[in-house]
This record gives structure tokens, sequence and C-alpha cells, in this order.
């Protein structure tokens, strides 16, 4: 009998294949994957980022499939292609070097002043997904393939202050339980602490964190940049 060669699929548009015996008896095998390499390299949160013009509707709808976005006339949503996909959204581990994400960020003329990064936390993705995820060891990124709720994220940063006040307003008059960070260098302080000129700012828990260094990179890739354009608009 001949066997059938599994043909390699692109994980960001299709969801790995399962029999149904694999269905009954794996469970969610890739997730457990991640889960594994999470523990493993202690990693914190996985990255989401977008245009922080999209941050408002993020905090109403989750994060959502481009094919699912329902956008009102008046309405507009910016889709970054770098981990945003008709099937899956992608997540990039908070100790990824993101020399992906620049590279993209770079051929696109994305301007750094629009990039927000969104804290998402693993262990509740895993209660509030159904669908199990999957992992491109190449890229290092993960694959969810349903909308990502607003419950799983932890923490918002971004670097437009035109749209800090908003967003900031929005998750206060919510009562959504995220922190708004202020992402102007490396540095992280508490909401009312006084000290020297604002570096890094949390604008909404009280709770003190300390989050990786991609503000500095931002602020770094932001002195190269001459060039301002967005993404591409959906």
């Amino acid at each position: 009998m001949a066997k059938t060669i599994d043909k390699e699929i692109d994980l960001k548009e299709e969801e790995p294949k399962k029999g149904l015996f694999k269905k009954i008896f794996s469970g969610k095998v890739e997730q457990k994957k991640v889960l594994q390499i999470i523990k493993t390299k202690k990693i914190k949160n996985l990255y989401f980022y977008t245009d922080v013009n999209n941050v408002l509707l993020i905090l109403e709808n989750g994060i959502r499939l481009v094919k699912d976005q329902k956008l009102k006339k008046e309405e507009e949503y910016v889709v970054w292609t770098y981990l945003e996909n008709n099937n899956s959204v992608g997540l990039e581990f908070d100790s990824s070097t993101r020399a992906h994400f620049w590279k993209w960020a770079s051929e696109a003329k994305v301007d750094v002043e629009k990039i927000s990064i969104i804290g998402v936390n693993p262990d509740k993705l895993v209660k509030l997904t159904k669908k199990d995820w999957a992992f491109d060891a190449v890229a290092n990124i993960t694959y969810i393939y349903e909308t990502i709720p607003v419950e799983a994220i932890d923490f918002i940063m971004i670097k437009d202050k035109a749209n800090l006040k908003r967003i900031e307003s929005y998750v206060d008059a919510n009562d959504i339980d995220i922190d708004v960070f202020f992402g102007e260098s490396g540095n992280i302080k508490q909401k009312g602490e006084v000290s020297e000129p604002v570096k890094e700012e949390v604008v909404k828990k009280e709770k003190p964190s300390k989050k990786p260094n991609l503000v500095e990179e931002v602020q770094e890739e932001g002195k190269k940049k001459t060039k301002k354009e967005k993404g591409d608009k959906r």
C-alpha cells in the first residue's frame, strides 16, 4: 500500500491537520509544546505588535483574525502582515531577538512611533482559547487560530503620546485589568512615583513590573528611521 506523504502546510494560514484518533487522544499537542518552551525559557509574555491606532478596537474586541474583522463605516484597522493573517494571529516570545520583526518593519516602512506592543499572558490564553496552537520553530512564532480575548492581555506599551490619554481613559472607564505603559526608554516607573523626568510610566495598575527592553529597541530603530509610513490597510 502506498504511503501518503503529508504536504507541508503554511501555519500562518492553516491549522495543522489531525486525524480523528489524534483529536480524541492527543489533545492540544502543539499548545503543550509551546507551554514547555515557555516554562523552560522562563517566558512571561507573548508579544503582539500592532499600529497604535488599532489599540482601542483591540480593547473592544480582542485581537481578531483578519477574516473576522468587522468594521463600522467610520472605523479603520491597519493590518501588519508580520503577525496578522486571515486565519491566524502570530505571537512572539518575550525572549525573542525580534530580528525578523525589525526586518519586516523596515521593509514595510513602518513609523516606529506607531508601534504598540501588546503583552499576552500565556497562562490566561490557555484557559481562554479552545483550539490547539501551532509553533513555527524557524520563525519562533506561535500561531493562534481564534480571537485572543482582551482578558488574556497583561499590558500595552506605546510610544505615541497623542494616543496615550485616549487608551488610558478607555482602560480606566471600562475598568479593564491591563497595564498601559508609555515607552520612551527602558526604565519603568510606578504610577505616582516622583523622580526625574518621566522615562517609562505605568498608567494603570499599581503593581511594580519589569518589562523587557523592547522599548529600547523601538527607540534605537526610531533614530535610524527617516521615512514614516503605515503598513498595509484593510
